[in-house]
């Protein structure tokens, strides 16, 4: 787990030194200084809490441990100054008591989170923030001998309040967060289920540096030009060429919208709705500039693993989807879109040694998302963010429904035009 963390920061960190990051306030509102990327180191302290073990039949009281736990946030401050848009990686736990029959495991990666500044961002002025995040949430309770208990996710929507304050390059956060859907009925064995109940509340106090790489002292006329554009225009203005080709790739996670009727008969002991391991998105695809329509193969491998109490569960998927999509408009180099897709998937079900099965399915779905596009279809750099929903997909075990209805999301996708790369170096 801490080699793929090792390469998940070094993708993001290549990813987003090429994003739009511009000094706000020094030419007015345009459009190469709508944003601004920064990263973000802090800690999260989460209060100790009560929870439950089993000792035999007998129900225990134990007070878990208060934490810390470190993070790397990466995002950006938009709309000049007035909201901040972000991921969220946990770099792990820390906890600040040990105790030697009971252990756990309590943190939150923030999928997409969103701050709200009623004051714009300045130097040297204390800004108020409120804000929301989606995040996957984990508990595990690892009570001795076997810590044989699963390991629980939801999906959960969190609220922030707190304050920024920073100069130059540099910022610094203070704030809480609120969790007001903080209760689990977890199991301690197969057949007995306890309500715990974790902190609805963390502090958080971070260090943030902003950078600039966008804007350019070689391509000022190139800065000119794209600053002429208004807020709202066309994706597809001034295209010059009919098309071109790109390659893509970036880290992704697919999340079961659905809860599996075998589980729930079965193996009701386990995560409801599962949530995939981080896998590779690559994908290659031609962008008609003109059209505003990009056309795409993309390959995935999603896993998803359920494991408590001798009980392995194991979903691999291997999957080629072939979509299009269009361009719906651009705002300042924010370029939402929206197509179809068609899919085929691989899928190996395997649960220990008793079932092995494999199914092979196409699967309409729908593909939507953004593109971080200030320079139009010249730009040779692309941040894409993909989500495709598949509504159908299902299959089944032992003549049980089992669903496969799921959001795959691609945080971050860098994709590379060659073409439009050699075009640059001309200039």
């Amino acid at each position: 787990m801490l080699y793929r963390k090792f390469f998940l920061l070094l993708y993001l960190s290549l990813c987003f030194l090429s994003v739009s990051a511009q000094e706000y306030f020094s030419e007015g509102k345009n459009r190469l200084n709508f944003a601004k990327t920064y990263f973000e180191l802090g800690g999260q302290y989460s209060p100790s809490f009560n929870s439950k073990t089993l000792n035999g039949n007998v129900v225990s009281f134990v007070q878990n441990s208060a934490s810390l736990m470190p993070y790397l946030n990466i995002g950006g401050i938009h709309f000049w100054g007035h909201a901040d848009f972000y991921i969220s990686i946990p770099l792990g736990q820390i906890n600040l008591q040990k105790n030697n029959s009971s252990d756990f495991l309590l943190n939150q990666s923030v999928i997409t989170g969103a701050r709200f500044l009623p004051l714009a961002y300045k130097d040297n002025r204390i800004r108020p923030y409120v804000g929301a995040s989606w995040a996957v949430v984990n508990f595990k309770q690892k009570s001795t001998p076997d810590n044989a208990q699963p390991l629980f996710q939801q999906n959960k929507l969190l609220l922030d309040l707190g304050l920024l304050y920073g100069k130059g390059n540099w910022l610094v956060r203070a704030g809480i967060n609120y969790n007001y859907s903080n209760k689990w009925q977890y199991p301690l064995s197969q057949t007995n289920f306890q309500e715990i109940e974790t902190p609805d509340w963390s502090g958080n106090v971070s260090i943030i540096y902003t950078v600039e790489t966008t804007r350019s002292k070689k391509m000022e006329k190139e800065n000119e030009r794209l600053n002429q554009y208004g807020n709202v225009t066309k994706p597809t203005k001034d295209a010059l060429k009919f098309g071109d080709y790109f390659i893509g790739a970036g880290f992704a996670t697919s999340f079961m919208l659905s809860n599996s009727k075998y589980n729930n008969n079965e193996y009701p002991y386990f995560n409801k709705k599962g949530i995939s391991r981080t896998y590779l998105d690559a994908s290659i695809g031609y962008h008609f500039n003109r059209a505003g329509i990009i056309t795409a193969l993309s390959y995935r491998s999603p896993k998803f693993v359920n494991e408590a109490f001798g009980i392995k569960q194991t979903i691999q998927k291997n999957s080629f989807a072939l979509e299009a999509y269009k361009f719906l408009t651009d705002y300042n180099g924010f370029t939402p879109y929206l197509g179809l897709n068609i899919t085929y998937d691989n899928i190996r079900f395997s649960e220990n040694q008793n079932i092995q099965k494999t199914f092979n399915q196409l699967n309409p779905g729908i593909t939507f998302g953004w593109d971080i596009l200030p320079g139009k279809t010249e730009q040779f750099f692309v941040l894409r963010t993909n989500l495709r929903w598949y509504p159908f997909s299902s299959i089944k075990i032992n003549g049980q429904c089992f669903s496969q209805h799921q959001l795959e999301y691609n945080v971050i996708q860098a994709v590379f035009y060659p073409a439009r790369y050699k075009n640059a170096k001309k200039k």
